[in-house]
């Protein structure tokens, strides 16, 4: 029993590979219909992710009771040059200059019809130019991209990026008159300057919903998706390599579902935002190290949206911190 319990500890490392697990199933592959368990084990993983949630409410507990913890925990850093934002700039294009180079529109599984190509490439391309240019009308373009993602070229694709890119597009808007030159000179009428504080947070909500997404459309709703991608990898479902048989490629993706349906919850909830992270990142840097260069591109955008965060703190729980250090006592 012991050898399955740390099977079963092993299992959640490469949980975020499958994230985006419909860039390792091919295009039109006819997935059947399948369901869910519902035994003792289905059970544990669901109150496995419901520990970390309590976890993180743990966490922001102790640390808004310590001058010191809440520091670390909450506040944000300085960062005077705003290089957290020229990293996630500069990661977003590495991903446009690699869809341009390989053919392929937001992620290698996203199907767009032949007549509609051209407007992808036209997009990406003009974030790359756009992006030394102006910040806003970047994020402009980003805007298009993930309404074209979902309207124009194939919604089931398209909900899998929707989120995470209108996050990014709002986020460059946001912050464009803080950061670029030339949006200052040509767009300071609009004061967007006072809305840049509000960018790591819209950031935040985006890659919580984002994975809250790719939670149900991937695992959730469809498992035969991560079904198929662990018949072709069967060495992700680490309990069943490791000679557990009854924890089955369906029982790997009710946990990868609830597990990174969990991390976008709190995200969004932004509670102890940095222990979030940390254990987002863990599971990302792993999966990026056994799946190899095509993961770690696709998710690039991720880990500069977790720089940005990390450098930003967590406003809200400080502020409350503040607030009730500052009140008065009852007489």
């Amino acid at each position: 029993m012991n050898k399955h319990y740390l099977a079963l500890l092993l299992c959640l490392a490469p949980l975020p590979a499958l994230a985006h697990v419909r860039w390792f199933v091919p295009v039109g592959t006819d997935l059947p219909a399948m369901s869910l368990p519902s035994d003792w084990l289905a059970v544990l993983l669901v109150s496995g992710a419901l520990i970390f949630m309590a976890s993180v409410l743990v966490v922001a507990r102790i640390a808004a009771q310590s001058d010191a913890l809440s520091r670390i925990t909450f506040s944000p850093w300085n960062s005077k040059h705003h290089l957290e934002w020229y990293l996630l700039f500069l990661l977003v294009n590495l991903v446009f200059i690699h869809n341009l180079l390989e053919g392929e529109f937001l992620g290698p599984h996203f199907f767009v019809m032949p007549d509609v190509m051209m407007i992808g490439v036209v997009l990406q391309a003009l974030v790359l130019i756009l992006s030394v240019v102006s910040l806003l009308l970047t994020g402009v373009v980003l805007l298009v991209i993930a309404l074209c993602g979902v309207v124009v070229f194939s919604f089931e694709s398209g909900i899998d990026y929707f989120f995470e890119v209108a996050a990014l597009g709002l986020a460059y808007i946001l912050v464009s008159t803080r950061i670029n030159a030339l949006d200052r000179i040509c767009f300071a009428r609009y004061e967007l300057t006072r809305f840049a504080d509000l960018a790591p947070t819209i950031l935040r909500l985006g890659l919580g919903l984002q994975l809250i997404t790719l939670a149900i459309h991937n695992k959730l709703y469809e498992p035969a998706a991560t079904y198929f991608f662990l018949t072709e990898h069967p060495y992700y479902n680490f309990p069943q390599f490791l000679g557990w048989a009854d924890f089955t490629h369906l029982h790997f993706a009710l946990a990868a579902g609830v597990f990174e349906a969990a991390f976008g919850v709190m995200l969004m909830l932004g509670l102890a935002t940095r222990y979030v992270l940390l254990v987002v990142s863990f599971f990302f840097i792993s999966t990026g190290i056994i799946s190899g260069l095509e993961e770690v591109m696709g998710h690039l955008p991720i880990f500069g949206v977790i720089a940005v965060l990390f450098v930003a703190g967590d406003r809200r729980s400080l502020d409350t911190n503040e607030a009730e250090t500052l009140a008065p006592s009852p007489a």
